[in-house]
């Protein structure tokens, strides 16, 4: 009889050839190599799950966050009159984050794995949707999300005065957020995510346009300010230096979010000395380090000791702290 593979957790790929000689810059020239219309996945992958590391994911989770909540409904739902686990477990709902970001970019939005980590945020969504009605039911709250997170590499790196992502990025990044979509789920229609943009200009346009609305105020900006904003800072940072970090996320925040949120800019002076080290950040890591050869996921796996299955486990099998009934 034969074996039926499709549950299995590839362990070839990038890392079986990760250790062996590789040039000490070969992230670009692999990434340029690849077409963007089929390779779209390993694109996103190699731009991500080798680039990143822990202390970068929850700088990109203080920077990302924060957009999701501007409208009221979605803070509510998020900080749950101070029972969320924003509150109650901090570093968990970071990890849990970088966790579900970094399996979807490892093995792409065509693969089993991803889609059942999905089912399992879509069956967490549907949970809260029952208890926040109206929370979940804006088409267009997805499509941000989904194109933030499309968008997310090339608007930052614009906003510090970078050239952005290549043109292969971008279509890559298209083409991997569009599939993304599909996999996602109305938590209170239960119907599909409608209307993704035509490509990643479009997508660009939708999320600038969604964060210039106009809304009313946000009641909740302290309290975003707090767990969300100054997330980075209050795990990575001792006391004395969390002003400066909380200073570097604001100067990395789209302008139209602080606005909505009702968070004033830091000073020009340190906007832009917050940006300038950024981008310096970014520049040393893709000029001058040699290009890692191991991935953070593979790094994570090592660090803690756990098999690929038992990693992926975790999050296809639901968010730690979730709730079991639905």
């Amino acid at each position: 009889m034969e074996q039926d593979t499709r549950h299995t957790v590839p362990v070839g790929t990038s890392d079986d050839i990760a250790e062996r000689a590789r040039p000490r810059k070969w992230l670009r020239a692999a990434i340029d190599s690849l077409d963007p219309r089929t390779d779209y996945a390993e694109i996103w992958k190699l731009s991500v799950i080798y680039r990143s590391s822990d202390k970068f994911m929850d700088l990109l989770y203080s920077i990302t966050f924060p957009n999701f909540v501007v409208p009221n409904h979605g803070a509510l739902a998020v900080l749950r009159e101070g029972t969320g686990k924003v509150f109650r477990y901090p570093e968990r709902r970071m990890t849990d984050t970088a966790r579900h970001i970094l399996v979807w970019s490892e093995f792409g939005p065509d693969h089993e794995i991803t889609r059942r980590a999905v089912d399992a945020l879509n069956s967490l969504h549907a949970f809260w949707a029952r208890k926040y009605p109206g929370s979940f039911r804006d088409n267009a709250d997805y499509l941000y999300t989904l194109c933030y997170e499309a968008t997310l590499f090339h608007r930052l790196l614009r906003r510090v005065g970078h050239r952005g992502m290549s043109d292969a990025e971008k279509v890559a990044a298209w083409e991997f957020w569009r599939r993304m979509s599909e996999l996602f789920r109305n938590a209170e229609t239960g119907g599909p995510i409608e209307g993704f943009p035509a490509d990643f200009d479009e997508c660009v346009a939708f999320v600038e346009d969604y964060e210039n609305r106009k809304r009313p105020p946000n009641v909740y900006a302290e309290q975003i300010d707090e767990t969300l904003i100054q997330a980075f800072s209050r795990r990575h940072l001792p006391k004395a230096l969390r002003p400066f970090g909380r200073a570097l996320v604001l100067s990395l925040l789209p302008e139209g979010t602080l606005k909505g949120l009702g968070i004033r800019q830091p000073r020009a002076i340190v906007r832009s000395l917050c940006r300038t080290g950024f981008r310096l950040f970014l520049f040393i890591g893709e000029r001058i380090l040699p290009d890692p050869t191991i991935s953070h996921p593979e790094l994570i796996r090592r660090r803690t000791g756990q098999t690929i299955d038992e990693y992926v486990r975790i999050v296809t099998g639901g968010i730690k702290t979730q709730p079991v009934t639905f």
